[in-house]
């Protein structure tokens, strides 16, 4: 009897590994149908593909293009760059802002030393500096070039640093290559004598390209995820839907990674928008958020590459577990806009923090945000990335499996 028992227990158990994987094989060819009846929707209406790859770019790279404007006219009331006041100049370097490109960016105004002693006399250079001009007094018993600004004003301050990295490093490399007397650049302020502030490409740009990529990253998911779940369960045809042959599981995780792959393809071009930006910004003006020359290695670019994914797998499915928690459909654009309000929070405080914690990595999606930071920063750790993964994608199965849960999906 014994080798009859265990003929039939080999037959009970081949039987269930080949139904598991007849049932993995149809759920996974479920997922497959709905993410490529997804695409290739959003595809055959060329309003929603553009909405999804090009117009959030386009917005954005245009709110990039006008925050500089904006933030010269409140901090100078004109929108027009304040001109730099040159005073006591020697002929090599007027001839070399009348030559080189690259310092034609700035307009000059070039002074005498008494119109400059009357400008002091009078107030008027006060009133100057603390509009967001700048000053270079030459001093050429002392071999060096003084320049001022407001030193109450982070603005006026970086435009000054910007001038001097731009303009008066370049002109000592100049005199250093013709064998002449190189001046000492003094950052002097004429108002208040200020520490020195300096920042590289890299640095700024990440301040304001993770918060702002992952802020695309929701918005689009939220678009794609309204329309997938939300609009169609208000119109009915999601219930019609899950009278398919396809399981509700496959078709809700078909849409999340539908939504999710899109939505990659979109950042990942949107990235290159932001990217190009920079290069494209050559009068590296100081009040750009993304200034001229950033620069990333390819081991960079590629966890970047991974993080975004996983950023837009994760944004998914909080979506989705937004929308199947509420029923009406206004409730339903409220709770969805409320993540957008915490990630327009979290740009503006990457605007003025320097390094991530290390904690900042295990929170789900700014954990993405720090990350990219880092990378951007030179300060990336594999286990930064390790942590973000594993919290974020922690996260999402949570989720998942709760709404799963909650509509009674458990087949």
């Amino acid at each position: 009897m014994a080798p009859n028992r265990a003929r039939l227990l080999c037959k009970n158990q081949t039987a269930f590994v080949k139904c598991h994987l007849s049932y993995i094989i149809i759920f996974m060819r479920g997922i497959f149908i709905i993410i490529k009846w997804e695409i290739l929707k959003v595809y055959s209406n060329w309003k929603r593909a553009a909405a999804v790859f090009i117009i959030p770019a386009a917005v954005m790279m245009t709110a990039l293009g006008i925050f500089p404007y904006l933030i010269n006219y409140m901090s100078t009331g004109s929108v027009k760059e304040k001109p730099v006041s040159v005073i006591n100049a020697p002929d090599s370097f007027l001839q070399y802002i009348e030559d080189t490109d690259g310092t034609t960016v700035y307009e000059y105004v070039i002074l005498s030393p008494e119109e400059f002693s009357n400008k002091q006399e009078s107030g008027e250079l006060i009133r100057e500096l603390r509009n967001g001009s700048i000053y270079v007094l030459w001093d050429e018993n002392a071999g060096a070039a003084y320049v001022g600004c407001d030193g109450n004003s982070a603005i006026a301050i970086n435009k000054r640093d910007s001038f001097i990295e731009v303009v008066m490093d370049e002109y000592n490399d100049m005199l250093s290559r013709q064998g002449n007397r190189v001046y000492e650049i003094d950052r002097f302020n004429p108002v208040i004598k200020l520490l020195d502030y300096r920042t590289t490409a890299n640095e700024g740009a990440g301040r304001v390209i993770p918060p702002v990529l992952v802020l695309l990253i929701y918005y689009c998911i939220y678009s794609l995820t309204s329309d997938m779940f939300a609009s169609e369960r208000d119109r009915g045809f999601y219930d019609k839907l899950l009278m398919s042959p396809v399981s509700p599981k496959s078709i809700m995780l078909g849409k999340i990674l539908a939504s999710s792959l899109l939505v990659t393809g979109a950042s990942y071009i949107t990235f290159i928008f932001l990217f190009l930006s920079s290069w494209l910004n050559r009068s590296n003006s100081a009040n750009s958020l993304i200034p001229f020359g950033v620069f990333l290695l390819p081991d960079q670019l590629m966890v970047i590459a991974l993080v975004i994914p996983v950023t837009a797998f994760l944004c998914a499915v909080i979506c989705t577990n937004i929308i199947f928690s509420v029923k009406r459909m206004k409730d339903v654009i409220l709770n969805l806009q409320m993540p957008l309000i915490y990630l327009m929070a979290d740009l503006f405080f990457q605007i003025f923090t320097g390094t991530p914690g290390r904690l900042e990595f295990l929170i789900p999606i700014h954990g993405s945000i720090a990350v990219i930071k880092t990378v951007f920063l030179s300060e990336y750790r594999p286990w930064q990335l390790i942590g973000m993964l594993l919290t974020g994608l922690g996260t999402a199965f949570i989720l998942l499996k709760r709404t799963f849960k909650k509509e009674g999906y458990t087949s």
